[in-house]
């Protein structure tokens, strides 16, 4: 099983990560410091016990308390000849502290046993003791001392810096956690409206996503998830119209069918209805192949289409349009007029350009009166080529009908009753405009003028 990665879980881990290094980098800092403030200070003492000592030694001065219980040990050497011993060393007649060699007028601290056992410090110091007729002796005194309180201190300060640590750590990850949830409190509030709408099932058509706090990074997400439901939506009731539509297209012709059918089987011997039966059966037969053609064609357009862009002459493939359509309108060459005024080729899919032109002409034509005519323009501008269809609508068309009318199956209401127009030539005009990433208008003068422009990049 994947192990599921949480983001509260890794922000709270990647805080509490980045800021308990700065503290345990800060907390070392410190305990190293106050160790080194500590055997400075150690070594200070040492140093002020051995200047006292010697001072005592060698000049008329009262000595200072001196006895077993001191802490304190130390030995001096006249010429390497023991002269004075503390009075803690009394006890231990046969030992020496450490007496090594080291340069005149210097000192040395090593770490030594005590003579009882404990672990010290020693500071090893030489120097030249003077007299007053002018002679001199090589003097050497060691000074010991047991670090058990230094040891006793730095263990404290390094138990109090690792309970600060410890404390410090657990505070932060608190205050870590309350500021990520804080922070994801938006998220959190978007995941109970997705499951609200969830649960919603198929009352979902008027939700919408809101952010009661809002947030930059969370208000990009909620207005997507917005138009996503808006798009949706539209989708939906647009897939349950056009299902309807089709059901209702595809329905009549099988209904005409089955009760042509009926009626010949009831009245067999009927002359009038044997003249035209075959017919009858061939033309409604062949009005639903061209329905069931026009929707796979649609069905295709929807989807990716191989393109395979080539040198076009608009002319021979508009004459080519021309003849097709030659037995739906034969006065078509008459009814038509062509403009073209291109500085360049046309470099495009063959299928797409007959298939776009083919709908809009036939539209135009069917649509317009019997006496109007149809321009056909082909324009070149500085990064398009411009195809316009004009033609003189027998209506007029409101801005919401204008856009409807790339809707599949969508017809206007006065056109419904025709048998031959199924409300698919625009919507298939549209999808191969936008599988070929072209621009589509559909504009209405107010004196009825009806143009549809496609623009195609060079």
């Amino acid at each position: 099983m994947i192990k599921t990665h949480s983001i509260k879980r890794n922000l709270i881990n990647s805080i509490s990560a980045i800021f308990g290094l700065f503290i345990i980098i800060v907390f070392t800092f410190v305990d190293i410091s106050v160790d080194d403030w500590a055997q400075q200070q150690f070594t200070l003492d040492l140093q002020e016990k051995t200047s006292q000592i010697k001072n005592i030694t060698h000049n008329d001065i009262a000595p200072i308390t001196d006895d077993s219980s001191s802490h304190y040990v130390y030995q001096i050497w006249k010429n390497n000849q023991t002269i004075k011993r503390s009075a803690s060393l009394r006890s231990y007649p046969e030992l020496d502290l450490l007496h090594t060699n080291i340069p005149i007028n210097s000192h040395k601290l090593v770490n030594v046993t005590m003579p009882d056992n404990e672990q010290g410090q020693a500071l090893l110091s030489s120097y030249i003791q003077r007299h007053k007729d002018g002679s001199s002796d090589y003097m050497y005194i060691t000074v010991s001392a047991s670090t058990k309180r230094l040891d006793h201190v730095t263990e404290i300060l390094d138990i109090l810096l690792i309970g600060s640590f410890l404390l410090s750590m657990i505070i932060m990850r608190v205050v870590a956690k309350k500021i990520v949830l804080q922070g994801l409190s938006p998220l959190e509030s978007l995941n109970k409206q997705i499951k609200t709408f969830n649960n919603n099932n198929g009352s979902n058509n008027n939700f919408i996503f809101n952010d009661s706090t809002p947030c930059y990074e969370i208000d990009l997400i909620i207005k997507e998830l917005n138009n996503f439901l808006t798009i949706n939506c539209n989708s939906i009731e647009n897939e349950k119209r056009i299902t309807s539509d089709i059901a209702h297209e595809i329905k009549t012709p099988i209904s005409e069918l089955i009760t042509l059918t009926e009626v010949h089987q009831r009245f067999p011997d009927d002359e009038r209805l044997a003249k035209t039966f075959t017919n009858d059966i061939l033309q409604i037969s062949n009005r639903l192949r061209l329905i069931v053609e026009n929707l796979l064609l649609l069905q295709r357009t929807s989807s990716t289409i191989e393109l395979y862009k080539e040198p076009l002459d608009i002319v021979m493939l508009l004459d080519n349009i021309q003849q097709t359509l030659t037995f739906k309108y034969p006065d078509i060459t008459n009814r038509i007029a062509i403009n073209i005024q291109l500085e360049s080729i046309i470099i495009a899919d063959e299928f797409s350009i007959k298939t776009i032109l083919t709908n809009l002409i036939d539209n135009a034509l069917f649509y317009s009166l019997p006496t109007e005519h149809i321009k056909i323009n082909v324009l070149n501008s500085q990064q398009n080529i411009i195809i316009e269809v004009i033609n003189m609508a027998t209506v007029i068309y409101s801005e919401i009908e204008i856009e409807k009318l790339i809707q599949p199956l969508y017809q206007y209401d006065r056109s419904r009753s025709s048998d031959s127009r199924y409300g698919l030539g625009l919507s298939i005009v549209n999808n191969i405009c936008t599988i070929n990433q072209y621009l589509l208008s559909i504009t209405q003068a107010t004196t009825g003028n009806f143009t549809v422009t496609v623009y195609i990049s060079k």
